[in-house]
């Protein structure tokens, strides 16, 4: 049996599962996520990039949060704001581009041929095309899953916040402020998955948006430096042991990460 991370009656628990097959989309929500090396299934699998070949991202285009995909491996589902749906076949691997990442490394893709790219250009009042990571490397920055805890974000003093704002895989709840980040360089055993715990979440202004609308309402950055000195809020984590997570489960220390 692994230790609780607390050595108090409260323990931390999985209170949110989150994920978008479809980057910077809306995110859905899960009862249970089966996470490995990738992070959650088809997590960030596509990504839409303007005519110009760039990635395009909340950060820029709060409009898309506004849309709401699902993908299950062989069918790609859209739901767009006006109520219509286009729902179509695994899409065909198209012409390869290069294009840097948010994490402002180089990175090649592949466009995708399908109806979805019609529909959010519409959403987004631009031409744009829906493209595919490799499916060799996820679709995320640096690490494959991010951890937060209610308290964090409470502790920014902002009011209540949606959690989505942060796109975090994983939120908890039990914790205190900012605790996530002491374990830095630990391992945390989840369900029966265990996480390394690398590094903190450097935020951008994508937070400043909210998830259900896409526009600016709060300047999280601002609040964030108030209360940390620094725009971070949560943890990034590599998956060691791949296993399935659900909602309830109890968040328990491993050890130091040798990794």
């Amino acid at each position: 049996m692994c230790p609780r991370i607390r050595h108090t009656a409260e323990v931390i628990t999985v209170s949110r599962l989150l994920h978008s097959p479809v980057k910077g989309l809306e995110l859905v929500e899960y009862p249970s996520l089966e996470v490995g090396p990738l992070g959650a299934p088809f997590d960030r699998r596509f990504f839409v990039v303007n005519a110009a070949g760039e990635l395009m991202g909340s950060w820029s285009h709060g409009r898309l949060c506004l849309t709401r995909a699902e993908y299950d491996g062989t069918t790609l589902t859209m739901h767009f704001p006006d109520g219509s749906v286009i729902s179509a076949p695994d899409p065909s691997i198209g012409e390869a581009i290069d294009l840097i990442w948010d994490s402002d490394e180089p990175a090649t893709a592949h466009l995708v041929d399908g109806p979805w790219a019609a529909g959010l250009s519409e959403v987004l009042g631009e031409p744009v095309r829906l493209a595919r990571v490799n499916d060799s490397t996820g679709g995320w920055s640096a690490h494959a899953v991010s951890l937060i805890d209610v308290a964090s974000i409470a502790a920014l003093e902002q009011g209540p916040l949606d959690e989505r704002r942060f796109r975090m895989t994983m939120t908890l709840s039990g914790g205190t402020a900012f605790e996530e980040d002491s374990w830095l360089g630990h391992d945390v055993a989840i369900g029966s998955a265990v996480l390394a715990v690398r590094t903190a979440c450097e935020r951008c202004v994508a937070t400043t948006r909210d998830p259900a609308t896409g526009e600016r309402d709060v300047n999280t950055l601002r609040a964030m430096k108030a209360a940390r000195g620094a725009p971070n809020l949560g943890v990034y984590c590599d998956v060691v042991t791949s296993g399935r997570v659900s909602l309830g489960d109890e968040v328990r220390l491993v050890g130091l990460s040798q990794n």
